[in-house]
């Protein structure tokens, strides 16, 4: 290896590596970016939040902060407390009757009975959860739940702040678990003040916070309210009540024991506080195995940011908890779209180094083929040369097999006119032959023979224009389809004259044709010598399948019955046929009772030179000349047997909407069955579909 090459390859691992240490470097600082970006945002959000819920938590303590106050200066209330250590003489005039309900009607104003009643009427009105009087030794003496079973009334609560507070300080404030009902509460109360101001008792109103509890678990967000000792009073999750955010120091803990604040719950701690002020929750080993169960799954050992906000009395805080794993997980897609990136760039430099060594791959095989062809070039000319010389061969062979083709055609469409002047000859010297020797003995069949001779020779002299004509027609076999314009013709008198052109094989074959649903007034869009063309052979090689089975039943001496040869010839007209490119035509259908098409031949029936006929007796050209007339006529020939007439032909079906009426299928006769699909006039294509008799239809037989 050259030094230059190891030079090269140094620099280019040198350069590697700094692109791949600069693409760590920055996926590193677009991980911290991005979740720098969701914790912000994380944040704002939850300051937005935690302002909704204060203000809520504010509102609804604001709702019972002058009831207290209110209440212990009712006359009711000071009567109460007086009767226990106030003479009667110094009790305050009587309240109107109208101010107590039907209950406490007839209860004295300011009895144990009135006064549970007004507190009821009050609790209800305001939506307290409970409120009670106490006297100056803390004894409840009234209360708004005197009659269910957890009465406020009998117990002392002495050693409640809010009681302490009161009488202390004028009013007092406390959240605890209530020892009688166990249902936790705010509790606000005030003094009742008698008339020289000394305290007489104390007035307190329970404040129910679940309510709001169960509007932050709606929300489906992590809330949670502490108190300055930071136990949780409330959560959005209700095994995190009456747990602490961190460790509680003794003295606290022993002042809450002793205010019996939380009911002997165990106040273990729900989380550990991180540097970074982010809370874990389930992975503090303080938490005994019991607390730890309780938590959820999904809580279980993950950070929190914890937003807090100062809210309602008593130093309490509202904390809105945030889990750090979706910031965690979004960071991480942002770092892995960056990788991604970061790929595509570096395979994208790779692709580029490729390609130029690929070029210049190319350009050293380019060097290497210029010299090959060069080579070749020397054998592609003498191939050449040899190739020239083999094309001239199979030119002039194509050229022979061409005018063997036409020649073939000619002789067969020729023949069939010549058999019509054979006859017509024939028949006419019979006719002269018989006008003679009766002219002596009756004189009128004289002119009669030689009426009909001269009819004869009058077919003669139009057959021999027709031979002149087809003669004229040799692009027949030259070119695929005629470039004179179509016109409309009439069917049935095309289908006379190629019958009345075959009537010698029709006799000698006592053959009945039946024109069976074949209306005289059809019109279809051909060339009239075309046409008939293609009818006579058609019906040319249906006489052809009866000779030959009528042949067979004479040999087969053991056939007892033979069938009659029969031919039908029925149409059924579409309004829009797929074959025929969407236009207005019909099908003629050409039956027979013969012996069939051979299923082998179905696949090359419409070849040249394809015949079942012994050799000598046909050159199989027919239904060759006639497909390609069909098509030069603008329709389709094809072999229906064992099919229906709507059946697909090389892709052809029936356009949608049209309609066939009875089908038929295959050939009813027994034999085979030719369709010729024939374009008609726009105007034809209002005949019915089922191809109703019109005037001049019917059945005709001719034997």
């Amino acid at each position: 290896m050259t030094l230059s090459a190891l030079r090269r390859r140094r620099l280019a691992w040198l350069a590697l590596s700094a692109s791949l240490l600069a693409g760590l470097m920055a996926l590193f600082a677009l991980w911290h970016w991005e979740l720098a970006r969701g914790e912000r945002d994380a944040r704002q959000h939850a300051a937005t939040r935690l302002n909704f819920y204060a203000s809520t938590l504010n509102a609804e303590l604001s709702r019972f902060q002058w009831l207290p106050e209110l209440l212990a200066r009712q006359a009711r209330v000071r009567i109460a407390l007086g009767e226990q250590g106030v003479p009667p003489a110094a009790t305050p005039p009587v309240i109107p009757s109208d101010e107590r309900d039907a209950a406490s009607a007839a209860a004295p104003l300011g009895s144990s009975s009135d006064l549970n009643q007004h507190l009821r009427r009050v609790a209800r009105a305001s939506g307290a959860a409970a409120i009670f009087l106490t006297d100056r030794d803390g004894m409840t003496v009234a209360a708004s739940n005197f009659d269910e079973p957890d009465s406020f009334v009998g117990y002392r609560y002495d050693y409640r702040p809010y009681f302490i507070d009161a009488l202390a300080r004028g009013r007092g404030e406390f959240f605890a678990v209530g020892n009688t009902t166990g249902r936790p509460g705010y509790f606000v109360s005030a003094p009742v003040l008698g008339a020289e101001g000394e305290p007489l008792g104390v007035m307190v109103i329970k404040v129910s916070l679940e309510a709001l509890e169960d509007t932050w678990r709606q929300a489906g967000e992590t809330v949670l309210l502490a108190d300055a000792n930071r136990i949780v009073l409330l959560a959005s999750r209700r095994n995190w009540k009456y747990r602490a955010l961190e460790a509680i120091e003794p003295q606290a803990l022993d002042s809450i024991r002793a205010q019996q604040q939380f009911r002997g719950a165990p106040l273990t701690p729900l989380s550990r506080e991180l540097e970074d002020g982010s809370l874990v929750l389930g992975d503090n080993h303080e938490l005994a195995a019991s607390e730890i169960a309780r938590l959820p799954t999904a809580a279980m050992g993950q950070r929190y940011l914890d937003e807090s906000l100062a809210s309602g009395p008593l130093g309490w805080q509202l904390h809105f908890l945030m889990p750090l794993r979706p910031l965690y997980i979004q960071a991480r897609n942002v770092v892995l779209v960056g990788l991604a990136v970061i790929l595509g760039l570096a395979m994208m430099a790779l692709w580029m180094r490729e390609r130029q060594a690929r070029l210049g791959l190319i350009r050293r095989e380019a060097v290497m083929m210029r010299e090959i062809n060069e080579r070749l070039e020397e054998r592609v000319a003498q191939r050449s040369r040899e190739l020239e010389a083999t094309r001239d061969e199979l030119v002039q062979a194509g050229k022979l097999a061409a005018l063997g083709t036409m020649a073939a055609g000619i002789a067969h469409e020729l023949n069939q006119p010549l058999v019509g002047i054979r006859t017509y000859a024939a028949s006419g010297g019979k006719l002269l032959a018989r006008g003679i020797a009766s002219a002596a003995t009756r004189p009128e069949l004289t002119a009669r023979a030689a009426e009909s001779a001269a009819s004869n020779f009058t077919r003669i002299s139009e057959l021999s224009e027709r031979l002149a004509d087809m003669i004229r027609q040799l692009r027949v076999f030259v070119r695929p389809a005629s470039q004179q314009a179509p016109v409309a013709l009439a069917l049935a008198p095309r289908i006379d004259f190629a019958l009345e052109l075959l009537a010698e094989r029709v006799t000698a074959l006592d053959l009945t044709v039946e024109q069976d649903r074949l209306p005289r007034d059809i019109i279809v869009m051909g060339e009239q010598v075309r046409l008939e063309q293609l009818l006579t052979n058609l019906i040319r090689n249906a006489l052809d399948a009866l000779e030959g089975e009528q042949k067979a039943q004479q040999a087969d001496q053991q056939s007892d019955e033979r069938a009659a040869p029969r031919l039908r010839l029925s149409w059924q007209a579409w309004p829009a046929v797929a074959s025929l490119e969407g236009q207005p035509g019909g099908c003629l259908r050409i039956e027979d009772n013969g012996p069939g098409i051979d299923p082998a031949l179905r696949a090359t029936l419409f070849d040249p030179f394809t015949t079942t006929r012994e050799v000598g007796e046909g050159m199989g050209m027919g239904l060759f000349l006639s497909y390609g007339l069909a098509r030069d006529l603008g329709g389709l020939l094809r072999l229906a047997d064992g099919a229906s007439v709507s059946e697909s032909v090389e892709g052809s079906s029936l356009a949608e909407g049209s309609s066939v009426s009875e089908p038929a299928e295959g050939s009813a006769l027994g034999g085979a069955c030719f369709e010729l699909w024939l374009r008609t006039p726009a105007s034809e294509a209002t005949l019915a579909a089922d191809g109703t008799e019109q005037q001049g239809s019917g059945q005709q037989s001719v034997t």
